[in-house]
């Protein structure tokens, strides 16, 4: 999955990837770990981020507690995602709903132009093909 780099996002993921696993809890049976520590992550994340955006004075301290909360979360959603596949496996459609691309074999495109294969020339024989090219006194005018 890509790195996510705006917090806005990251939390909207998560909270997504939360809502899959309660929309599918019957099919993810185990998840609940998971999804408890996940959603732990995220109300911490919430807290940091507004802490930040409050505290002048103690922004740096709270920036780098919400980076390394931050990296810690998308560790546990990344477990979150692999215990989803270990559940429902990887080329089903259900995967989309946790952030997931189900695998499988892709449709191959058809190319928009074709694509042209170089003529079969056969070998010439040495009678057909001349040996050298004219001798250009030859072709001035016939002066010879």
């Amino acid at each position: 999955m890509p790195k996510i780099t705006s917090h806005g996002k990251l939390f909207r993921d998560w909270e997504a990837l939360l809502g899959a696993c309660e929309k599918n809890v019957s099919a993810l049976t185990g998840v609940e770990p998971l999804r408890t520590e996940m959603e732990t992550f995220l109300a911490q994340a919430r807290e940091l981020k507004l802490q930040q955006e409050n505290f002048s004075g103690q922004k740096k301290a709270a920036t780098q507690n919400l980076g390394q909360l931050l990296e810690q979360g998308i560790e546990v959603s990344r477990r979150l995602r692999a215990f989803v596949i270990s559940r429902i496996g990887t080329k089903t459609e259900l995967g989309k709903m946790f952030g997931l691309v189900p695998t499988g074999r892709k449709a191959r495109k058809k190319s928009k132009t074709p694509v042209a294969k170089p003529p079969v020339v056969p070998q010439a024989t040495a009678a057909a093909s001349p040996a050298e090219p004219p001798d250009p006194a030859q072709t001035k005018g016939g002066e010879g």
